[in-house]
């Protein structure tokens, strides 16, 4: 018997496709989005100066961070069952959101960062994290 022009004994390493292609989505939004933060820093250098430029880089970088450390606890199981590929999820969106608290509040109230750039280089990285998951054949 053939699943898709694979033999049936073989479907773990299918499985393991599906692994190894979920990791590379992961890194693909994570440098989109490093890209859409430089990006945004390089408009803001341009029309602002450096140190809006700095904000909205940080901002950017913010996100990117916290989409790779989302990936690395989502993926870091492996193949396994549905509540441990659960829990790494939920796990993954703890681990996400506690950095975004943790490093917007050290950006703004320690580093003294401008809040607008900062801002605006979060929400455009954020459209990496969309255009990241837009898979082309």
């Amino acid at each position: 018997m053939e699943i898709e022009g694979i033999a049936a004994g073989s479907v773990p390493f299918a499985m393991t496709e599906v692994l190894s292609r979920g990791k590379r989505m992961v890194v693909r939004v994570v440098l989109l989005q490093a890209g859409c933060a430089a990006l945004v820093a390089s408009v803001f250098l341009v029309f602002k100066g450096a140190h809006q430029a700095l904000a909205a880089l940080v901002g950017g970088l913010i996100v990117a961070a916290g989409s790779a450390v989302f990936g690395w606890r989502v993926f870091k199981p492996g193949i396994a069952g549905g509540a441990t590929l659960t829990a790494a999820l939920y796990a993954g969106v703890a681990l996400k959101w506690l950095w975004f608290a943790i490093a917007l509040y050290l950006a703004i109230a320690r580093l003294k960062l401008d809040a607008a750039p900062l801002l605006i280089g979060v929400v455009v990285a954020q459209l990496g994290y969309w255009v990241g998951l837009i898979r082309l054949k």
